[in-house]
């Protein structure tokens, strides 16, 4: 057992620091799903990480439990650090999840807007696990926001983070120099199966040059320390801060933001460059917002969210407009589903009590943050083992054979990922079919003109803020 640099003579069960086996091959099967949930993944800023150090890892929240698994794996990639993370006490209200959470390291925090006052005194074993974990060089994850986000933009920290690091530094005599790592989560979507995802992480803050002010004035200290930590929070995410027009903005920056991304030599393909171009891009807007041409970006804002919807509600996509669907490619791309779907069909069968057990939950949670979380848990504790389960003894039943059986369980990853792929891609083929079809009704024409008045008056104002800059 490792030595402990400072324990408290409570009742609080300190890890060894040992894992068992049954605990390494399940992170490495959630390690697993988790690949298979995202298309790609980018751990960027690792490098920025202090070793052998107290470290606090400081997020924004966008994404519930999904966060916090992603920070996990892109930490442990680089080394295998110790990690803990505190989420909301809610979380785990679920028995089985709250097994599963505690089984990964995840402690619960007691929130005075969630669970009231009363519950404030449940969070001491929280605390004192996480000054162990920081005094013997461990790493915490913790979300400052309280809550997650339902939109691209960074709320405001509670100090309470910052509480526990500086506490945890005088447990230890202000002996220990204590980091915060400022990171982003950032997704291409939120929503959907077999996106891309994104850990970023930032400069590291060092609290010893401010142990002597909190000693004197500890709220100065930690003031102090939350604005620098937060600003390089906000410095790494896509920070949306004019809310009244996110709406517009969002959907500017995944429509003629793509075209902005390559005339500007960014690959909007790939998300960490899509990142830089999009905040380029709405920090070009804001500046434009407050200028003499507020009015003409206003304007766009409105043409956009208009836009945006009628897009929406007619199920097309605005990557038509820029390449009109043909009768002949429609017609192709339809033949080409046709004589793929057998196989979509033997997938679909193969995993359907995968894909679509969560959906049906989903339906249920109105808060679509945490659909991505149910999708993902719902999936590696119960939907996959009991899929697999089944499907073995099916097959072997069928074809007499554990070694066929074997072989098709290794396929069924392959056969998801293709299922959920086709799935997404008939979508986009139906909706090439509907604009081909509203176009050639002469429905669009409205709609048409709004994109053009929109690309034209961004290209106009963008080229004035480029040549004043």
């Amino acid at each position: 057992m490792k030595q402990r640099l400072w324990t408290e003579n409570l009742t609080v069960k300190f890890p060894s620091g040992k894992r068992g086996i049954v605990y390494r091959l399940f992170k490495l099967y959630v390690r697993i799903v988790h690949s298979v949930y995202y298309r790609r993944a980018y751990f960027l800023g690792r490098e920025n990480m202090p070793k052998d150090a107290p470290l606090m890892v400081v997020s924004d929240h966008q994404n519930s439990l999904n966060d916090a698994l992603a920070l996990v794996f892109a930490i442990n990639a680089r080394d295998r650090r110790k990690i803990r993370a505190i989420a909301r006490a809610d979380a785990f209200d679920f028995p089985v999840f709250g097994t599963i959470f505690r089984g990964l390291g995840i402690m619960p925090a007691f929130r005075l807007m969630y669970q009231g006052i009363g519950s404030m005194a449940n969070n001491g074993d929280t605390f004192l696990k996480t000054y162990y974990e920081l005094l013997n060089n461990g790493t915490v994850i913790i979300y400052p926001e309280a809550g997650h986000q339902d939109k691209r933009w960074l709320g405001k920290f509670s100090y309470g983070y910052l509480r526990i690091a500086f506490e945890a530094a005088a447990k230890g005599n202000f002996e220990k120099e204590v980091f915060i790592m400022p990171s982003c989560n950032h997704y291409s979507d939120y929503m959907n199966i077999r996106e891309d995802i994104m850990i970023k992480f930032g400069e590291p803050v060092s609290l010893k040059p401010y142990y002597e002010m909190y000693k004197e004035k500890s709220r100065t200290a930690q003031r102090e320390v939350n604005d620098l930590v937060r600003s390089r929070v906000a410095e790494l995410m896509l920070n949306i801060t004019d809310l009244d027009n996110y709406e517009a903005i969002d959907f500017l920056r995944n429509t003629y933001g793509i075209k902005y991304a390559k005339d500007n030599g960014f690959n909007p393909c790939k998300l960490p460059e899509k990142l830089l171009s999009d905040k380029q891009f709405v920090k070009h807007l804001d500046t434009l917002k407050t200028s003499e041409h507020g009015d003409e970006v206003q304007q766009v804002y409105n043409d956009a969210a208009v836009l945006g919807s009628k897009i929406k509600e007619l199920k097309i996509s605005d990557k038509s407009f820029e390449r009109c669907p043909s009768l002949i490619r429609n017609i192709f791309g339809v033949l080409c589903f046709a004589i793929l779907f057998p196989v979509y069909l033997v997938a679909l069968i193969s995993t359907a009590l995968v894909i679509y057990p969560p959906k049906l939950i989903n339906r249920r949670i109105k808060d679509e943050m945490l659909h991505g979380t149910i999708n993902l848990i719902l999936s590696a504790i119960v939907t996959i083992p009991l899929l697999n389960i089944i499907l073995f003894f099916a097959v072997w039943a069928i074809a007499d054979s554990a070694l066929i059986s074997l072989a098709y369980l290794v396929c069924l990853p392959f056969l998801f990922i293709f299922a959920v792929t086709y799935e997404k891609a008939w979508k986009r083929q139906k909706s090439r079919n509907r604009f081909y079809n509203l176009q050639k009704a002469g429905k669009l024409t409205e709609l048409s003109g709004i994109r053009t008045r929109i690309h034209e008056t961004l290209d106009k104002l963008l080229k004035i803020k480029k040549e004043q800059n």
